[in-house]
């Protein structure tokens, strides 16, 4: 018995740095899917709204990282879709009005490093070319809109964004989460690629 509690008060500070990781990789892999539940719907007052997102931008080391949930406004962008419901134009804008909804910090000493985006089957990613990311949804479809940079030109059919604990080169403390144009969301136990 002394031994087994040994063991797993030597491997408990490892092991609470990988589940703060686990957890916050979760909760933007969550914070996606919200957006594309509440963007694909009609969650609107008046039709403000035409659809919701996700924000990532990429942060120097002294500042946390950080997901924003935006409400994307219809006001002075909006334009009319198909379906005859106002949509916007699928970018995090603070002017003329601010579009957060929430913001969810990534706990000190945890980083978003780097975000890739693709045109399947190529990806690409950088630490220093690719600084912010936005996924957003709008109504009817549940599938994404892909943009990089703040450049709503170009949707891509895949996305990738990396998380790292403060001990980054150990197993298990490197994890994604992959937003793919088909509409799924899901975390991987590894680096993208």
């Amino acid at each position: 018995m002394m031994l087994m509690t040994g063991l797993l008060l030597f491997n408990y500070p490892e092991s609470a740095i990988r589940m703060t990781l686990i957890n916050s990789v979760q909760t933007t892999a969550l914070l996606v899917r919200e957006a594309q539940v509440r963007g694909s719907a009609i969650d609107s007052v008046n039709s403000s709204l035409g659809g919701y997102g996700v924000y990532i931008k990429i942060v120097d080391a002294n500042t946390l990282s950080a997901v924003t949930l935006f409400g994307d406004s219809v006001s002075n962008y909006g334009v009319a879709s198909f379906y005859g419901l106002p949509i916007g134009n699928g970018l995090y804008d603070i002017t003329p009005i601010d579009e957060t909804n929430s913001v969810t910090s990534i706990p000190k000493n945890y980083k978003i490093t780097k975000v890739c985006v693709g045109q399947s089957p190529n990806i690409t990613c950088s630490e220093t070319v690719n600084t912010s990311l936005t996924i957003s949804f709008t109504r009817p479809s549940a599938r994404p809109n892909i943009y990089l940079n703040g450049n709503n030109t170009t949707s891509y059919s895949k996305a990738c964004i990396e998380f790292k604990s403060p001990i980054p080169y150990s197993v298990g403390h490197i994890r994604s989460v992959e937003v793919y144009n088909s509409g799924m969301i899901r975390t991987a136990i590894a680096s993208c690629i």
